[in-house]
């Protein structure tokens, strides 16, 4: 068995111009995680105690170098402002199998610091279900063929 490394997950966003939606990578994602939770109902009757699932919550969080003409964090902001879902998907580069659900992003966080890389972060939580499906191939990212500074090494 092959342990997993981080650089072999990435995030898509599903940015919509004219009601077609089309996937785009975070350029220079550098982290990502995804994070599942359920509230406790503590039953205790008179024949059993114990605890049992109470509300199940899914969130996301993505990180990145922000990275000239990145659509996918264009388009957060402008969603954000007008207060609208976003799909993300997470992909397993791997195998390509994918997860996907309608996110409500919870915050935007740009930090520039002097001398340093702009970066960028963001946190999500999950509205409806998670759905499932296998891609053909990861959608391209940021590349050395349109000028832009490969940081993270990573290859898509």
């Amino acid at each position: 068995m092959k342990e997993y490394r981080g650089d072999e997950f990435l995030y898509l966003v599903e940015i919509e111009d004219g009601g077609i939606g089309t996937d785009h990578r975070f350029f220079n994602q550098t982290d990502g995680s995804s994070t599942i939770e359920s509230d406790e109902i503590e039953l205790n009757t008179k024949d059993r105690s114990g605890s049992d699932y109470g509300s199940v919550t899914e969130s996301l969080s993505i990180e990145g170098i922000l990275t000239e003409d990145d659509p996918a964090i264009k388009y957060i902001k402008k969603q954000i402002r007008k207060k609208q879902f976003v799909k993300i998907t997470e992909i397993n580069t791997r195998t390509l199998e994918a997860e996907y659900g309608s996110y409500k992003i919870d915050n935007f966080e740009q930090t520039n610091s002097n001398g340093e890389f702009v970066t960028y972060s963001l946190d999500a939580s999950l509205n409806g279900t998670i759905k499932e499906k296998t891609l053909v191939e990861v959608p391209e990212g940021a590349g050395e063929d349109d000028g832009v500074e490969d940081v993270v090494g990573a290859e898509g």
